[in-house]
């Protein structure tokens, strides 16, 4: 059937409901789950499409929620996405994403996208630099904002992992091997509070058990994300003039996998004569040689509360209520600290 000729009514039909009950489900109405599932089934059987345009016009709501990333060679990124686009779905909404690339005036322009579009609300992991809080903060004044990854600053709404509770984990078991751990962090050590989380339960934990921290310098690169590149030069910088560290916590998955790499080059079997773990359960940790020890976020669980959150929060309007949700991570042992 063309999508161009089926109608709501068409759908209720099939669907064996009223016209008034797909229009509940659509717009995201209270209905039963029974009932939602069967409107969505026959949508996606007769390929019903919105008119979205005709709905802007008549109700100056698109039910389109925009989704603002900053990096796309992520499977940490592709599996929030994915959570959330079906958790939209599901209740009447589409998801719109674009990538910034970690650049400012690349978000910049995003958001001014998104704002023609009339989306409802924007789920966003914002670029970490002040460039473009004014911008923020003016947008959060006429749409709600649910930051998810790192936030800019904590009067936010957010859906973000414990990074200090993660980095506890990972301070902790490296300690339980009897190593005192190094920390290497990241490009944004401070501005990114995600980040900065993370070296503070690193502080704390090492500091508890009465050892001096270690923290290795991270101005001996060009790099400018936290990738590889970035702790496979920082590192092999450290090692030139220092000891090589009993254990290495770095600050991602992807900083851990260059500063094993560099051990490596330096002959030391990582998992052995020094432990390194990361953070954040990269696809690619699984199947490293060593495998990589590091903390998974609850990354489906985030992209669902982030379109939760987002929906409450149009659906309260006005509402002073900050949702902060704050999210477990889980230790996951592998070769690289000597697990199995």
């Amino acid at each position: 059937m063309n999508n161009s000729m089926v109608t709501m009514d068409e759908v209720a039909k099939a669907a064996g409901v009223s016209r008034y009950t797909v229009s509940k489900v659509l717009n995201g109405a209270h209905v039963s789950e029974k009932t939602r599932q069967k409107v969505l089934a026959a949508c996606e059987q007769l390929h019903y499409c919105r008119n979205l345009l005709a709905t802007i016009l008549v109700r100056n709501e698109s039910f389109t929620i925009g989704m603002l990333i900053s990096q796309n060679f992520d499977s940490f990124f592709g599996e929030i996405i994915n959570a959330a686009e079906k958790e939209a779905y599901n209740n009447g909404y589409q998801l719109i994403c674009q990538c910034s690339l970690g650049d400012a005036q690349e978000e910049a322009r995003i958001i001014r996208n998104f704002e023609s579009l009339r989306v409802c609300g924007i789920i966003v992991a914002p670029v970490v630099s002040p460039a473009n809080m004014e911008q923020w903060d003016a947008l959060e004044k006429r749409l709600p904002v649910v930051y998810f990854d790192c936030y800019l600053k904590t009067d936010s709404h957010y859906v973000i992992n414990d990074n200090y509770f993660s980095a506890r984990l990972v301070t902790e078991h490296l300690l339980s091997t009897g190593r005192r751990p190094a920390y290497l962090g990241s490009v944004h050590p401070n501005a990114n509070l995600a980040i900065k989380y993370r070296k503070k339960g690193y502080l704390n934990t090492v500091k508890k058990q009465g050892l001096e921290p270690v923290i290795i310098p991270t101005n001996h690169t060009r790099e400018t994300v936290d990738n590889q590149a970035f702790g496979y030069d920082n590192l092999m910088a450290h090692l030139e003039n220092e000891d090589v560290p009993e254990a290495i916590f770095c600050a991602t998955d992807r900083i851990a996998m260059g500063a094993i790499y560099a051990l490596q080059q330096r002959g030391y079997v990582v998992g052995k004569d020094v432990l390194v773990a990361g953070h954040d359960n990269l696809e690619f940790g699984a199947y490293m040689n060593p495998t990589l020890t590091t903390v998974t976020q609850p990354k489906q669980e985030i992209g669902v509360e982030c379109v939760r959150s987002l929906l409450s929060l149009i659906k309260n309007k006005g509402s002073r209520k900050m949702i902060q949700k704050v999210l477990r991570s889980e230790l996951i042992v592998r070769q690289s600290t000597g697990g199995v």
